[in-house]
This record gives structure tokens, sequence and C-alpha cells, in this order.
């Protein structure tokens, strides 16, 4: 679960804006994935500490068996953070099972935090993989095609050990990431030994730098490959190896991570209240434009070096009349294993929130004030999908948008997710989540903060569902914001 704790630590991050607006799960009904009946042949306990900013937030402990087979690898870890101004514990449970050369074969994950539950399993079958995401007990199962047998994220290491790399060594191979559901590569180099610091000690260690989705990520190993520190620099994340009982510390609440403060993003200068605003233009410092979705019908990019938006508010007016269905861009009426247009419930509340009405403007403004009146402002870090949002009627900027997603789909409207920044109250961005549909030009359109059309505050750096949320984390700690003009 090492490498997935980061990711975990996103999905939280973009609940957090919700604060300015103001155990292990039991297993469903699927098919569960149990150690496999081959005699185990060694096994080995890692307990570590999750810090963040060099705040203990967590633990995080992992059990590697060996058998005649493969690797069977369980996780269990907890962090304790802000959120909203009050404590929360995300708990996280994966197993896992791999061939003989660490590749994966199958897994089981669950993310529970303040009594809600995601859970995803996959299986390879040759040469793809059965992913199966479960929504209140019911499973949604859909099929990625591989190139080749991908790796997990705990499999990393003994990867490298296997392999016996050593410095001057450099391999790319293809990983999956469960918690975003995405297939990727992640290149893994191998630098000299030299000399780390881990809490008030001194190590020596080999470096192993590891990319995955453009974010970066260092391990240090001794001369038996056991880790000695792994750090995310850009977050400001470490993950150290201690004793089980410290590392089961519990986090008292006056030393719990504020993620609100430490993940927001400061501009130079303040603006006006961004919704009462038609235009606005800033400077994006310190990342690259490589690999975002920076321009679209309302967001133009004018200059790559440095980095220029202009940001336009739609003028619903001018929009045409269109009715509903609107049979263009099918690809965004399609149901996804998180966005359940065609469930009969999702289909019943967009009839009751929408009645008659064949105007698709103000089927759209039907839909934004009907999920924000009935979804509570509770962050929560999850994977949401529109069922589970539906049921439980709370949660932040991802469950509003995944459940409007579904909703507007089901009543015909082409609507896609956008993932990247809001500006509240004129002072500073938070990471956040919100919608576009397509009227005549693609609309943004913000569930959370009951906007039809979102305001010039909103900057999108990627379109799509939860794997695109990743896919931020590469500026996350890097990005400043400098405002040049508005209007």
């Amino acid at each position: 679960m090492k490498k997935l704790i980061g990711f975990i630590i996103i999905i939280a991050v973009f609940g957090v804006s919700i604060y300015l607006l103001l155990k292990i799960p039991k297993p469903g009904n699927a098919t569960i994935i149990t150690k496999e009946s081959n005699s185990i042949q060694g096994s080995s306990e890692e307990w570590l500490g999750i810090f963040l900013q060099g705040q203990h937030i967590g633990y995080s402990f992992t059990i590697i068996s060996r058998t005649d087979t493969g690797l069977i690898i369980e996780n269990r870890s907890q962090m304790t953070l802000i959120m909203m101004n009050t404590q929360r514990s995300v708990m996280t449970h994966i197993f896992c099972n791999t061939d003989k050369d660490y590749a994966l074969k199958d897994f089981v994950m669950d993310i529970q935090t303040q009594g809600h539950e995601s859970k995803v399993a996959g299986k390879i079958k040759g040469k793809e993989l059965e992913l199966t995401v479960y929504s209140q007990g019911i499973p949604y199962t859909q099929t990625i095609t591989l190139k080749e047998k991908p790796y997990f994220p705990d499999a990393i290491e003994e990867v490298i050990q296997k392999k016996k790399m050593k410095p001057g060594d450099e391999i790319t191979i293809p990983y999956f990431d469960p918690t975003t559901q995405s297939s990727t590569s992640a290149v893994i180099k191998v630098f000299d030994k030299e000399k780390v610091k881990v809490l008030d000690k001194e190590f020596v260690g080999m470096r192993i730098e590891i990319n995955i989705m453009g974010i970066n990520s260092i391990l240090w190993l001794d001369d038996n490959y056991k880790l000695i520190k792994e750090s995310s620099p850009a977050m400001g994340m470490e993950m150290i190896p201690l004793s089980r009982e410290r590392a089961l510390a519990e986090i008292e609440p006056a030393n719990a991570f504020d993620l609100l403060s430490f993940f927001s993003v400061k501009i130079d200068k303040p603006i006006p209240d961004p919704n009462k605003l038609t235009y606005l233009k800033i400077e994006l410092k310190n990342i690259t434009v490589e690999g975002l979705d920076l321009t679209d019908d309302y967001q133009k990019l004018i200059e790559k070096e440095p980095i220029i938006m202009e940001l336009y508010k739609a003028d619903i007016a001018e929009l045409p009349d269109l009715s509903v269905p609107i049979n263009e861009h099918k690809e965004f009426l399609e149901s996804s294993v998180y966005i359940q247009c065609k469930n009969s419930e999702i289909i019943n509340k967009a009839n009751e929130f929408v009645g008659n009405e064949k105007n698709a403007k103000k089927v759209v403004a039907k839909l934004v004030e009907g999920v924000y009146n009935l979804v509570k402002k509770n962050p929560i870090a999850s994977l949401p999908s529109a069922i589970d949002v539906l049921k439980t009627k709370e949660g932040d900027c991802n469950e509003h948008s995944i459940l409007f997603a579904a909703l507007a789909r089901a009543q015909g409207i082409p609507t896609k997710i956008y993932v990247g920044l809001v500006n509240l109250h004129g002072y500073a961005y938070y990471y956040h989540a919100w919608c576009a549909v397509w009227l005549g030009k693609w609309v943004p359109v913000d569930p959370t903060l009951n906007q039809f059309p979102a305001d010039v505050g909103h900057l999108k750096l990627k379109e799509g569902e939860i794997s695109e949320q990743a896919k931020v984390l590469k500026v996350v700690g890097k990005l400043n914001i400098n405002t040049l003009d508005y209007k």
C-alpha cells in the first residue's frame, strides 16, 4: 500500500474545500480473493509510520508471504487528518496475489472513512483485467485491456530485489494503481549509495527513484534491499520503518495534519468574488502544461512559457435552446462503474428533480440545484459512485459531481467531470471537482457550490473520472498562481 498512500490523500484533498462552504470494511457478496492453498516458503512483516510535512499522520502494516506460485501481500493502513475542522480517520485494507515474476494476479481493496466504504476487486484473465467496483453491495464490472501483466504497488520493492538492481540500472515496468483504476508504467532508476536522514538518525542507503504518471518518489534501501525511508518530495510525505508501538501511536487531536491549510494554493494578490466576475487572467508558475487539459470552450491557454490562462464566464442566454435528450457526444451519455446513469433509482431521482421539463438549460439548472440541496456538505475520502451518494446523501465535491453527472446523463445531457482548482472568496485556490455539460458548448457547472454556470474562479487541470485526479498530484506542492487581470 506504500505507493497508494499519496493517491488516497489526494482523494481527501479534493474534499477539504467543503470546509469553506458553510475496522476494516465488511466484504459484500462478491467473490473474495483468499490466500491460495500453497505452502508458505517464508514471510516478512513491515511497520511504517506515515509522515506529512514532518507530522506523524498514521501507519502502514504489510505482510508479504512467499509461496511456490508467487507472493501473497496483505496491507492495512490508517491515516488521521483534519478535514472540515474535524479529525477523521481513513482506513485501507488490501490483499493481492502475484505470479512467480511478482506480476499481479488478483486483488481486493477496501477504503473506509466516516462510515463510508469503497471496495474494488480485480482479477487478471489473459490480457484483460476484470475490474469490479461495489456500490451499496451491488457489483459493477468493467474490463481493461492490457498489453502485458502489470505490477502492483506493494510488489515494487520485491521486483527491485528479485532483479538485483544496482546503481546505474533503469527499467520500465507495467503498473496498475487500484485507487484510481489506471494502467500505466513505472520507471525505476537506481543511483549510488548516499546518506539519508531518518528522524534524528543518519543512514546510508542505495537511492532509487520511481516515476509513476509524472509523480516522483524516492526509496532508500539497505544492502539487503530493506526499506530505510520512502519520500514523495512534492507532497512532503515520508514513510519510515518504526516499531509496531511507535507506528500505532495514536494521533493527538492537536497534532493531526490540517489538509486545508497545507494544500491551498496562494495567489499573489486577492481578487473580488469570482462569482461576480466575467473574465479572469492568471499566470500558473512552477509547473508545465504537459499532461494537463487546460483548454476548453471557456478556458483558454494563451501562452505556454510562462503559462497564461484566460477564463470566461458562460452566458447562458447566448446558448441555443436545445431539448433533451441531446444526441451529441454520446460517449458522455454512457454509464460507467461510478456513473451509473442507467440505474432505475438514478433515473427516478433525475425525473423527480426535472419533472416534465425538456429545455436542456432548464433541466441543468434543476439538476444543479437538486444535487446541491440533496447532498450534505461533508468531506469524505472515498471512491464515490452515484448510487452510493444517492443512498447516503452526503459527501464533498467528488460526491456532488459524480451524482450530478449520472443524473444529467440519465436525462440525456452529455456530461463530463472536471478536476482542478477553485478560488473561494478571492484569496486562495483549493483542489476541487465539478462538471461540464454540453449545451452547444461545454459549459462548466458546479453542483457543490450551486453554480450554473460555474464562475471564473474554476481552473480545470484535467477531465475525467477518478483516474484523472491522480494526475493532478504532479502539481501539488509546486503550483503558484499570479493574478494578471479581471473584469
